[in-house]
């Protein structure tokens, strides 16, 4: 009996190093990613949208993994999330930004745009979450892909944007390391982007993405929030970044999301109603629902709410979502906390300001009887 045990024991241990020496041998390449998602689903607003009640609605089914922000003003619960908005794509310097330096020959620009990507990138690669060390390894294999060559350069004018942080006594700043400063171990560079089309640099960014994305830890419906710019459609462009994908763009009453940023205090929202209309213009509204394409639906967020039912079948259908998997429903999207969130300007003390916003928007103006 103790014979046997014993010979069971070491048989363990011989299988997990035989186990260890293959993972060794094989690698991360050829080992099955963590994600195993079929579908990707984008989900995009302009600021107070509502478009957080489309993702409570979509965590209701039991095939999707949904990683967005919730705000439980309109959500109506908590619930821990891995990860806010995914922001590094669209992010100042992130990868969308670094097709504009292609056609620039000065490496001033390509050399600041590949630092600043390389900041962004260490900034959300310090957060955690899902930006693990996976997603810094492919990062730092993307930017070998896209320079041609690199050469040392200690006294790179980059710093000089950052000498506020060097110099400051503020104990988050002290031992600040930036890419546009050096690496950790004090090197700096100068970068200089290859030779390329932008298709040619979008298929680069492609093979990025979706190495990151198998990182994902997903169920059939990969959905995530906020992935793309706001100011400009441009499905066909962020097909050939993304492949394949479904778009979703909420937007809501202007009016509401007015009174919403001023309730919240939103530093990043205008409280003046004439910049307030210049900023929601800006924001590409219009363009959005003006675009017809298949791979993109716009979902009134009042809709959304009052129409439920309809508006609801209509996304199903689009995503290609089956009824069978809705088995949690009502748990996440509770329309008693998210029809609060319907007709706030009509509380609101100062009826002026809307009615300027009324009369400069009225083509995003909600006009069914509430």
């Amino acid at each position: 009996m103790y014979l046997e045990k014993t010979w069971q024991i070491f048989d363990k241990i011989r299988k997990i190093k035989k186990n260890q020496a293959l993972k060794k041998e094989f690698h991360t390449p050829f080992l099955k990613p963590d994600s195993t998602y079929d579908k990707l689903i984008c989900i995009t607003g302009f600021g107070h949208s509502g478009s957080g009640a489309v993702l409570d609605f979509l965590t209701e089914f039991d095939n999707t993994s949904v990683f967005g922000f919730y705000d439980k003003k309109f959500s109506g619960f908590k619930k821990d999330l891995p990860t806010g908005e995914v922001n590094i794509f669209r992010c100042a310097g992130g990868l969308f930004d670094i097709e504009e330096a292609i056609d620039t020959s000065g490496y001033f620009n390509q050399n600041f745009i590949i630092k600043l990507f390389l900041h962004a990138a260490q900034y959300y690669y310090l957060k955690g979450g899902i930006y693990s060390d996976k997603f810094w390894e492919l990062t730092n294999k993307f930017v070998d892909d896209i320079v041609d060559f690199k050469i040392p350069a200690q006294n790179s004018f980059e710093g000089l944007y950052y000498l506020g942080l060097l110099k400051s006594n503020h104990e988050v700043y002290k031992n600040v390391q930036s890419p546009l400063l050096s690496n950790n171990k004090g090197d700096r560079y100068i970068y200089y982007l290859k030779k390329m089309s932008k298709q040619e640099y979008r298929k680069i960014a492609k093979n990025y993405i979706t190495s990151f994305l198998k990182t994902f830890k997903s169920k059939e419906f990969l959905v995530l929030d906020q992935v793309l710019t706001t100011f400009e459609p441009d499905i066909d462009k962020k097909l050939e970044y993304f492949g394949d994908f479904k778009l979703i763009c909420v937007y809501r009453d202007p009016r509401d999301t007015y009174v919403t940023g001023i309730l919240n205090n939103e530093d990043w929202m205008p409280k003046n109603p004439k910049d307030f209309v210049k900023w929601y213009l800006r924001r590409g509204v219009k363009k959005y629902i003006e675009t017809r394409h298949p791979n993109m639906m716009c979902v009134r967020f009042e809709d959304f709410i009052l129409s439920h039912d309809k508006t609801t079948k209509e996304i199903m259908d689009f995503l290609g979502l089956n009824r069978l998997n809705w088995n949690k429903k009502g748990n996440f999207f509770i329309p008693e906390v998210s029809i609060k969130n319907v007709g706030l300007y009509k509380n609101y003390k100062r009826q002026n300001e809307i009615k300027y916003i009324e009369d400069n928007l009225s083509d995003f103006i909600y006009s069914k009887s509430l």
